[in-house]
């Protein structure tokens, strides 16, 4: 018994100081980023319509509202949910794991509050691998469509590999394919890693990260519109183009949230259809658009929590 109570005390305590490391390092990658690139944000001079940038903010935060609800989804169809507003707070805070190297970090963000609620990490580790595949999957789908407006012929050249990564995945999110995976590695793990999910709700979950990515390229879009007048018949093209600079950011290990890939393809893209400079503002801006959102929804995530430790916190301590 007194071995269960020490482990229990331990585990908060255990969990605090895993989220002060991970706070450090995100402070120090993301400083990092940003004196790196002071010289490029100082000399920025444009003129922008601030009503449509705040749309395209808007999207972006709601996409984000979003993806933590869909991964609370994916965590409710696999059996291992905690509590909704746990579920997405927690993911809010994980977003900051996104600015290290390495993935990883953002799943680390994500097993203490479920490990508290008693969900053992290799299911959590399952749910993110999920995750991932599906972000992929809605963000290749977008691509695939907007392939018939593209005006650049070296982007087409990833089209081969993005119908072939698109084919494999959806094979490959068979829940009876992953299970036949993962009873190899249980031989291995000893641990029961097993998922609940049937494929006829893999695949509305893909629909469901393919709609939201469609949201996502909308507010894009909207992003480019506020800085460059790009007509509406390009909508499809410019989100396309977001959309792939998503796709290898993402497969990109070696980057922290895609740092320099994602500009890379987004400068190679709009550079078609706009002036060359204003395509490396754009993908300068876009990166600040995607900060801004994700800072909001973290900062929003610590208000929520400021609030009811202290507020609520504080009335349940005088009962």
């Amino acid at each position: 018994m007194e071995n269960k109570e020490n482990s229990t005390k331990t585990t908060p305590k255990r969990n605090i100081w895993i989220k002060r490391i991970f706070l450090i390092l995100v402070v120090f990658f993301l400083g990092r980023y940003f004196y790196n690139n002071y010289d490029t944000y100082k000399e920025l001079d444009l003129s922008i319509s601030w009503s449509v940038f705040f749309i395209a903010v808007l999207l972006h935060f709601v996409y984000k509202v979003m993806q933590a609800l869909l991964w609370h989804y994916i965590t409710y169809l696999n059996g291992c949910p905690i509590d909704v507003k746990k579920a997405v707070l927690t993911y809010f805070y994980s977003i900051l794991g996104k600015y290290i190297p390495g993935k990883v970090f953002m799943l680390l963000a994500r097993i203490p509050a479920y490990e508290e609620s008693g969900v053992p990490p290799r299911k959590v580790t399952v749910c993110f691998f999920l995750e991932n595949v599906c972000t992929l999957l809605g963000a290749g789908f977008l691509f695939l469509i907007s392939l018939l407006f593209f005006q650049n012929n070296v982007l087409q050249q990833y089209r081969f590999a993005t119908v072939a990564l698109i084919v494999i995945a959806i094979i490959m999110i068979n829940p009876r394919i992953i299970n036949f995976f993962l009873k190899l590695l249980e031989k291995v793990t000893k641990k029961d890693l097993q998922i609940l999910i049937t494929y006829p709700q893999m695949i509305l979950l893909v629909l469901l990260f393919v709609v939201n990515w469609a949201v996502l390229g909308v507010g894009f879009y909207l992003l480019v519109y506020s800085i460059y007048p790009v007509p509406l018949s390009q909508m499809l093209y410019v989100s396309g183009v977001f959309a792939l600079s998503v796709i290898i950011g993402i497969l990109a290990l070696f980057a922290p949230s895609g740092l320099g890939v994602r500009e890379g393809i987004m400068i190679l893209g709009l550079g078609s259809i706009m002036q060359n400079e204003y395509a490396v503002l754009i993908s300068v801006i876009a990166r600040l658009w995607m900060t801004f959102s994700e800072l909001s929804v973290i900062l929003l995530a610590w208000g929520i929590d400021f609030v009811k430790n202290k507020v609520f916190g504080s009335k349940q301590a005088k009962k």
